[in-house]
C-alpha cells in the first residue's frame, strides 16, 4: 500500500493496492443495524470497499447478504480461485450444512456454491474496517 503525505494538510492518504491474482484473496464482511459493509484484501492490504443501506431482515440474512453482495460485486476476482471470508458471525461459518426453506435464501446459496471459498469467524474487535463501513451507508463501489 502506498501512502501520500499532502504538504498543506499533513495527513497521510492509503492508496488501494491492485489486486495479484498470484495470492489469496481475503474478504471481510459485516452488518449493522445501519446496512452491511465489505472489504477485498490481498495480505490485509486493501484493494476495493463499499457499505450499502440496510434491509429490514433477521442479522442472519443481514450477515449472509453481505457476504452474497460481496461476492457478486467482486466475482472476478474470486471466481477463478479459493478465497478467505471473514466475518463476526458464527453461524455462517456452517452455513453450506443447513438446508435452507426460505427462497431468499436458497437463492444465495445457489450462487455461493459456484465460489471455492473457506469462512473464517473474526470477532467484531479485531473486524474494524468492515464494521466501521456497514454503519457508514453512502460509501461509493471500487
Amino acid at each position: 500500500m502506498l501512502k501520500l503525505v499532502s504538504r498543506r494538510s499533513k495527513c497521510i492518504y492509503q492508496i488501494l493496492v491492485l489486486p495479484n491474482f498470484d495470492k489469496t484473496f481475503e474478504l471481510e464482511c459485516d452488518a449493522s443495524g445501519v446496512g452491511i459493509g465489505a472489504v477485498l484484501s490481498l495480505e490485509r492490504k486493501p484493494i476495493a470497499f463499499f457499505s450499502d443501506a440496510r434491509k429490514k431482515w433477521s442479522t442472519y440474512q443481514q450477515e449472509l447478504y453481505a457476504v452474497f453482495r460481496a461476492l457478486k460485486t467482486w466475482e472476478v476476482y474470486l471466481l477463478p480461485k479459493e478465497f478467505l471470508v471473514y466475518t463476526d458471525h458464527q453461524a455462517l461459518k456452517h452455513f453450506k450444512d443447513h438446508q435452507h426453506v426460505d427462497r431468499m435464501l436458497a437463492r444465495w446459496e445457489a450462487y455461493l456454491e459456484r465460489f471455492n471459498y473457506l469462512i473464517v469467524y473474526k470477532s467484531g474487535a479485531t473486524n474494524q474496517v468492515a464494521d466501521a463501513l456497514s454503519r457508514r451507508v453512502s460509501t461509493p463501489f471500487l
